[in-house]
């Protein structure tokens, strides 16, 4: 039995995305012409025809749309920056369909978009080849690290450099013996802790022959708070502990008053995120901060860059967004 050809065959034979096929077949007029005759040649060579489905899915779809996938809308980072994301997206004419992989994993939700979105966003952790075979050949803009797959594109954070100011800055204040508590997000998929690009910038930047310092804890404000309880009993020497993200360093602050370690006079405390919510604990949080709208800014030039090109294989597209330190209390 013949397989049956798919919109995905005909999407690969002409050299652009599922979406740009269902436009050309529709007479969409958001696509050039030239796209559309090769899009109709690869679609005649092949034999396709579309289901009565999905031509009346595509019929309805009067809006473009990105797919925002997140690991989980617990973390205030998350919502934060989708909230920043749909502004961006609603004022160029966006429309924006969220996910979280919190439950099902990143697979899931890629899947579970791919019928509705011309492109994905987000920050991925899986590892390339599932999100290759789960995005259907739908483009992706990865955020925070570099982008390694085909028609996958980036907006990075310089974080290396954010870390190191920030290590500078401590020493500057005095902080002569620096600790770090790690994000164990990745024992959630797998036993084995695997370091996060984070950890290896600070043990790297705070210098050779110095003692290695670091706790790994869970990503939220309890696990925070035990993580900083266990780092400070195993190395009551630290004056200055850098935490994986605010919502762990608000945590650590709690971790603190349970111990009686005053903040900051004995241990400063530097977060990284920039969240708003730093600012309701007491002492205030003092963070790396990320620039959340010229993160979601860049992440909407690469897709309206990928619409312009009709979501073909365009050459990877890489913007690089800086941080910088929010001094409020806790250091």
């Amino acid at each position: 039995m013949a397989k049956r050809v798919t919109i995905h065959d005909v999407a690969a034979l002409a050299g652009v995305s599922r979406q740009t096929v269902s436009r050309a077949l529709n007479d969409m007029d958001d696509i050039s012409s030239e796209t559309k005759k090769r899009v109709l040649e690869a679609s005649a060579k092949l034999g396709y025809r579309p289901s009565r489905f999905a031509r009346n899915l595509v019929a309805r779809q009067k809006t473009r749309a990105l797919g925002f996938v997140v690991a989980s809308f617990r973390n205030p980072y998350y919502t934060e920056i989708a909230g920043d994301l749909l502004g961006c997206a609603a004022s160029r004419g966006w429309q924006v369909v969220m996910a979280s992989s919190e439950s099902e994993g990143e697979s899931a939700a890629l899947r579970m978009l791919a019928s509705q979105v011309d492109v994905f966003v987000g920050h991925f952790m899986s590892p390339e080849t599932q999100l290759e075979k789960a995005r259907g050949g739908i483009p992706m803009v990865v955020l925070e690290p570099p982008a390694r797959m085909e028609r996958t594109h980036s907006v990075e954070l310089d974080l290396r450099s954010g870390i190191e100011e920030a290590i500078q800055a401590l020493r500057a204040k005095g902080a002569r013996s620096l600790g770090m508590i790690d994000s164990g997000y990745s024992l959630r998929s797998s036993p084995i802790y695997v370091p996060s690009q984070r950890r290896r910038d600070f043990e790297e930047l705070i210098g050779p022959g110095r003692p290695k310092a670091v706790v790994v804890g869970e990503e939220s404000i309890s696990g925070g708070s035990r993580a900083f309880i266990e780092l400070i009993r195993a190395h009551p020497h630290l004056d200055a502990v850098l935490v994986f993200n605010d919502l762990m360093a608000i945590g650590a602050v709690q971790g603190a008053h349970t111990l009686g370690v005053r903040v900051p006079d004995q241990v400063r405390i530097l977060g990284i995120d920039g969240l708003s919510l730093g600012e309701a604990v007491h002492p205030t949080l003092s963070t790396i901060s990320l620039d959340r709208q010229a993160i979601a800014a860049r992440a909407l030039d690469v897709v309206d860059a990928l619409a312009a090109a009709d979501f073909a294989d365009v050459a990877p597209i890489r913007h690089v967004v800086r941080l910088r330190l929010l001094w409020r209390e806790s250091a």
